[in-house]
């Protein structure tokens, strides 16, 4: 046992890995991104918003936490797509020595045990820029909370658009209130084959934005990322409890755990 690892121990603290630890793993044969990969074979340029939708390439993503303001990372799963192919897939537990709620314990399963010889979330959110870079990203989140957690993990906002797949529903099934990803998957169809696993969850989110996108472009002629953006758009928000610095809670915040409103 190496020195990092008999401190980590003796202090009672989770020890980090340097490579990705996936806890579902691949549905089938699809091509799965490594912590170490120098490079993804797609563009990385952010696109215009004329661009056609079939030219784009998109990031579905879906992060569980330790369920408590702030909330940190302790686990990350995307998909890259386009509207004909799934490219790659992207799944790890992340290193974290906070405390995790129980009721999201409880919820997603993962506790600090499951953590062990994850590895920290400084590699994990590096690699997973190079993932995302030049894609549109897509969240079942009407507040746009995966991608912030992300961005404060960076130190800065993710240089991407990103279309929240509740807004894409409520706009085309007159919805008022936000629709659970279950009950979206049901809706459309989509097999969703682990619910608060990461991976699954983004998996889930890639499948219903395509069949949400198809229904649009023949009801609303959606056609271009333009139009991606007006009818999916999350709203810009100021700082918050869930996505303040380590150790700063936002003015009224209360720490309770974070009630997933995408189920």
């Amino acid at each position: 046992m190496d020195a990092r690892r008999r401190y980590g121990r003796r202090r009672g603290r989770v020890p980090t890995g340097d490579k990705f630890l996936p806890r579902l793993g691949p549905a089938g044969a699809e091509p799965f991104a490594t912590l170490d990969d120098v490079a993804d074979s797609w563009t990385a340029e952010r696109p215009a918003p004329d661009t056609p939708i079939e030219a784009l390439h998109f990031v579905a993503l879906d992060c569980e936490t330790t369920g408590q303001s702030p909330h940190h990372l302790v686990e990350l799963g995307a998909v890259a797509f386009t509207m004909r192919d799934h490219l790659m897939s992207f799944e790890t537990l992340v290193h974290s020595n906070d405390r995790i709620n129980p009721y999201a314990r409880r919820i997603h399963g993962i506790d600090a045990a499951t953590l062990n010889g994850a590895p920290p979330v400084s590699l994990v959110v590096e690699r997973f820029q190079r993932f995302a870079k030049g894609a549109v990203l897509v969240e079942h989140s009407a507040d746009a909370f995966d991608t912030r957690l992300i961005g404060r993990a960076i130190g800065s906002s993710l240089d991407a658009d990103n279309v929240d797949t509740t807004r894409l529903a409520a706009k085309l099934f007159d919805l008022k209130d936000t629709i659970g990803l279950e009950r979206l998957c049901r809706e459309l169809g989509v097999v969703h084959r682990r619910p608060h696993h990461a991976l699954a969850d983004a998996e889930a989110t890639a499948a219903c934005f395509v069949e949400l996108v198809r229904r649009g472009s023949e009801r609303f002629s959606w056609r271009t990322l333009g139009d991606l953006l007006v009818a999916g758009k999350p709203p810009a928000f100021a700082a918050d409890a869930s996505v303040a610095p380590p150790g700063v809670q936002a003015k009224g915040a209360v720490s309770t755990p974070r009630t997933r409103r995408r189920r």
